[in-house]
């Protein structure tokens, strides 16, 4: 929402305001939560080709601990 109020603000003054809404995350907060931010493993794959992809658990995040809900995982995905 920051870089779309800088946006309108640069639209208004007449410099041309961008936003990458590629990059904006998202979450939805249902139990258990789910966010995104970035292009999906079908679409980088349909995209960029070969791509690499890494998982973590949730289990070594702190506050995943804290809140004992150790079960889940961070996925990234790259270019090769």
């Amino acid at each position: 929402a920051e870089d779309e109020g800088i946006a309108v603000a640069e639209n208004i003054a007449g410099l041309t305001g961008i936003v990458n809404h590629d990059i904006i995350p998202s979450v939805v907060y249902t139990w258990p939560e789910i966010a995104g931010v970035g292009l999906t493993e079908e679409d980088a794959r349909a995209k960029y080709g070969e791509v690499k992809v890494g998982k973590f658990p949730m289990l070594g995040n702190s506050r995943a601990k804290t809140n004992h809900e150790p079960d889940g995982f961070v996925k990234v995905i790259a270019e090769a």
